[in-house]
């Protein structure tokens, strides 16, 4: 006998809940969007026109000191006796190095070589994806007109698989995450990655860069300067060493400093004289920002004396984002087109920005220097004035976004346009400015991004709503407290509920201090507490606020007002954890009525309490009324909400769970592939929900025996997270989790293990060793080492576990007990039965008996134990108060249920008592083939074992 099967009640609801997945034509390693035959047949059979190239410049004529790392490149790059060396290469170095310059000139030197070189824009997932899908608009440019971004960037993923001999050039790549998909799953041509970051790379050979030796330094500023070769006997040549010298050798300030010196006619040694520099002999190494910040001060008086608008654009640029900045968006500061076009031509001419037809690029460097006092190290320059320019960006981006005196608020196409720029300037906010004109818009753009259901992108956003309103009131105004409230909604709506947690705890005791504990805003705060209580696992304690909650907003609202049913709604939910779906039942019925009848049967918050009944039902194990209430829940959606909305997509992601939970495996894994197809139409490929709904599928794929496709999907959505969302991301950590879990049970232990180990660390590295999502993920690598066989290591891990929450929370929390019991299992695993007993006993003890859904796995793991030690009487006993607690916890018809009556079966039958094994056998195989069918194999498995009775 083995007490196999009862390990985890919850079974795949936890996979469809807690870990995402994808779906991808495209391989392991990019965006994942569903494309059609047609278009994947497309991506195969275009090709690429002569020259297709997308450099951002031409190579620059004064290039030199840069040799010997071309040849490395090209050596790296070239097959040594028939075999490849690399496929990528990173160039890293600090900015202004000259790294991009070096990758266009690579370019240029071996284009003959490649059928296609593209440049890539890599400071962020997303700009990744627009240049892919700029690489699509040049291929296939009928078919890219008519579809969104995502789709062209998978486009050009699959063109890219077919057609090899390419070189990509992802410029300035601040996370080796970004571009790690793309290294690994593109080999078909060769990736040159430009980085400030020399370390992180594990797919790609490292080309380190540092500043220029002393003698090119002189060569390229002499050259730029004078227009010719250098003439290293003339005197000029020797000023030129001097003023390099001087510049810390950096190709960046040399070139800004050769631009200025052509321009003006300045001879080399004014130049050094206006600097008025004395170098700081005792520094060590090159400080990029000093350097720039010398050349930048008399460049920006030069331009200053040719164009006033020029210093106002630049200052503006420096609060923007630095790539693409659209001409339009800064048409506001200047008085007419003409002089727009000017003051831009004056700042490219002196190399201050790059010019696009659309829009206009600025170093980083050069902005870093720009927010900031131009004078680190102390030196006589004049300071500037703080954050110069900053008020011209914020006005330029409120005149894009709320346009005086229009009738209708921006479209959302310029709003995603502006967003970069407003991420920027949100996250550049100088220590004290007053940064309140720039309100409106972050407050616009956060609702905007929480309503598309982007709440991690609104983070920064709230952030800085928050630092305005506690800079503008004093600590304890509503204004304060509100920010702070809508701040914690969003991290936990992003996953960070532990961050959530903290700031809610503070929010209730202010306003309980200030407003009292029955004030609406009070009362909200504790309900969103016990929110946070519940993402973190805390269900005790949840449950405790949404009790507190549910009391009050009856006291001042009345029993039937929308947020006190609210409260009991969610009350209820903890009733179905900690007491059982009997429990809840009646309660979450009458919230649901009461809601049809104030607030109508289509309001989303009925909606919502259906829901919650269909999951309760399922917990219960009533499958068939479940399934009924869940389809007509998504018709209902549709109907009322339209088939696109969230809650719809939401709804049918659920149903196809339920489908699946019902046995109804095919069905559920068909309608979940529409699902997954809808969500990426509606929301994009890397959004939360479309992430739901791919984990679902791939829950769906391993409950259908598709378990290759299951861990495809698995591993295509780790990828995909790690590189639109971080490593460090919620989602990630638990995407990471199903694929451990997945691996095991296909048999790739040494892999899970690996990940599992992996994840222990970063969960207690980002969390904390008493976090709950770290204890969470021990007991998830004491399953993996279980399933590996590896039982001792498993059952320390579960020992440590147990021992961390019953300190942290004691031992009648739910999850201690949910601890104990995985500890327990184990021991029987490892046939310490004896051990089992005796922490059955001692949780039966703390429980005193009640109906629990631990103390039924106790009885469980008793009844086994006790047969395994051959005290079969004891076997019995546990085992007829096990169904007793089942079917008052979970119903009578729940799968757990059947499987317990045949373990039963088996005790009588070695009790000597063969009529009452064969009497309940049959009783067993009747109910089974009722709830289960004919054909399931449990049932088949039943029938079977009463042939081995001779029946």
């Amino acid at each position: 006998m083995t007490a196999s099967g009862a390990h985890h009640a919850s079974g795949a609801r936890s996979i469809a809940a807690d870990a995402l997945s994808g779906f991808a034509n495209t391989g392991d390693y990019v965006s994942v969007t569903v494309l059609t035959q047609q278009d994947l047949h497309s991506a195969k059979e275009v090709g690429a026109p002569p020259h297709s190239w997308n450099l951002p410049y031409p190579p620059d004529r004064a290039f030199v000191g840069r040799d010997t790392q071309l040849t490395q490149l090209h050596e790296l790059f070239r097959p040594h006796e028939g075999v490849e060396q690399t496929r990528s290469q990173v160039v890293h170095g600090m900015g202004g190095i000259g790294k991009s310059t070096l990758a266009v000139h690579y370019a240029h030197r071996n284009r003959e070589h490649y059928s296609l070189i593209w440049w890539i824009n890599a400071d962020s997932p997303a700009q990744i994806d627009s240049s892919l899908a700029a690489l699509t608009a040049h291929l296939h440019p009928q078919w890219a007109a008519g579809v969104g971004v995502e789709a062209r960037a998978a486009w050009a993923s699959v063109w890219l698989q077919w057609h090899p001999g390419w070189l990509l050039i992802f410029d300035n790549v601040d996370e080796p995450r970004d571009a790690e998909p793309y290294l690994g799953g593109l080999t078909g041509g060769h990736h040159l990655i430009t980085s400030r970051r020399a370390h992180g790379w594990s797919s790609a050979r490292a080309v380190g860069l540092d500043v220029l030796d002393d003698t090119s330094a002189a060569d390229l500023l002499y050259e730029l300067a004078c227009g010719n070769s250098p003439d290293r006997c003339s005197p000029q040549y020797a000023d030129a060493c001097a003023l390099a010298t001087a510049l810390g050798n950096l190709p960046l300030a040399l070139h800004q400093a050769g631009a200025y010196l052509r321009q003006t006619g300045t001879t080399l040694v004014s130049f050094y004289n206006d600097l008025g520099l004395m170098l700081d002999e005792a520094a060590s190494g090159i400080d990029p920002e000093r350097t720039i910040a010398r050349v930048w001060n008399v460049t920006l008086a030069a331009v200053e004396e040719q164009s006033d608008a020029a210093i106002t654009l630049l200052y503006a640029l420096a609060w923007l984002s630095p790539d693409d900045c659209p001409r339009g968006l800064l048409a506001p500061l200047c008085p007419d087109g003409r002089t727009l076009n000017k003051a831009l031509g004056v700042l490219a001419t002196y190399n201050l920005v790059h010019l696009t037809s659309p829009a206009v690029r600025i170093h980083r460097l050069l902005q870093l220097t720009l927010r900031r006092t131009p004078d680190p190290a102390g030196l006589s320059l004049t300071p500037l004035p703080a954050a110069r320019g900053r008020a011209e960006a914020t006005r330029a981006l409120r005149h894009a976004l709320h346009p005086e005196g229009a009738a209708s608020p921006a479209p959302q196409a310029t709003w995603d346009l502006c967003l970069p720029h407003l991420l920027v300037l949100v996250s550049t906010v100088p220590e004290g400015y007053d940064d309140a004109p720039a309100l409106p818009l972050y407050l616009d753009a956060a609702e905007r991004l929480h309503e598309q259901r982007q709440d991690d992108e609104a983070l920064p956003l709230w952030e800085g709503i928050m630092r305005v309103y506690e800079a503008t009131f004093p600590p304890d105004t509503p204004e304060v407290l509100h920010a702070r409230h809508r701040m914690a909604g969003a991290l936990m709506e992003s996953g960070e509920s532990h961050r959530a947690l903290r700031l809610l705890d503070g929010v209730v005791a202010d306003r309980t201090r200030l407003l009292g504990a029955d004030h609406p805003d009070t009362l909200e705060s504790l309900n969103d507490l016990g929110c946070c209580h519940i993402h973190e696992g805390d269900v005790q304690s949840g449950e405790a606020m949404f009790a507190r909650a549910a009391q009050g907003r009856e006291r001042v609202l009345g029993r039937s007002h929308p947020q006190t049913l609210k409260s009991r709604g969610y009350l209820a939910t903890c009733y179905a954890v900690q007491r059982g779906p009997d429990e809840a039942m009646p309660l979450l019925e009458e919230v649901a009525a009461e809601s049809a009848h104030v607030l109508g049967p289509d309001h989303l918050d009925t909606l919502e309490y259906r829901d919650l009944l269909a999951e309760i039902l399922m917990m219960a194990s009533r499958l068939d009324k479940a399934v009924r209430l869940k389809e007509a829940l998504a018709a209902d959606c549709e109907r009322a909400l339209g088939g696109d909305d969230p809650h719809t997509l939401s709804a049918r992601t659920d149903l196809s769970w339920y489908y699946s939970m019902a046995g109804r495996t095919q069905d559920a894994i068909a309608f979940q592939e529409r699902v997954v197809r809808d969500h990426e139409r509606v929301f994009g490929t890397v959004h939360p929900a479309t992430i739901t709904a791919r984990m679902t599928l791939a829950g769906e794929y391993w409950g259908g025996e598709q378990k290759e496709a299951a861990v495809a999907l698995l591993e295509v959505a780790v990828a995909d997270c790690v590189r639109h969302l971080g490593d460090d991301h919620p989602h990630t950590l638990r995407a990471r989790t199903k694929l451990a879990d997945c691996l095991v049970k296909a048999g790739r232990v040494a892999e899970a293990v690996m990940l599992g180990e992996g994840l222990i660390a970063d969960y207690e590295r980002i969390f904390g060793a008493d976090h709950h999502q770290s204890l969470e993920a021990r007991s998830s690598l004491a399953d993996i080492y279980m399933k590996a066989g590896r039982l001792e290591e498993a059952i320390s891990l579960h020992e440590q576990v147990v021992a961390h929450r019953t300190r942290l929370r004691g031992v009648n929390d739910f999850f201690t007990l949910m601890a104990r019991t995985y500890l327990a299992f184990a021991y029987f695993d490892a046939e310490r039965f004896d051990d089992v007993v005796e922490i059955g006993k001692s949780v039966m003890a703390a429980l005193g008996g009640s109906a629990h859904m631990v103390t039924s796995y106790f009885h469980y793991v008793l009844t086994a134990s006790y047969a395994e030690l051959g005290k079969v009487d004891e076997a019995i006993a546990h085992g007829v108060q096990t169904l007793a607690d089942f079917e008052h916890i979970q119903g009578a018809d729940h799968p757990d249920m059947l499987h317990l009556r045949r373990f039963l079966s088996a005790c009588y039958w070695a009790a000597g008592q063969q009529e009452k094994s064969i009497e309940l056998m049959e009783q067993l195989l009747i109910d089974s083939e009722r709830v289960l069918g004919p054909d399931h194999p449990d049932t088949v498995q039943f029938r079977e074992d009463l042939r081995e009775q001779g029946v």
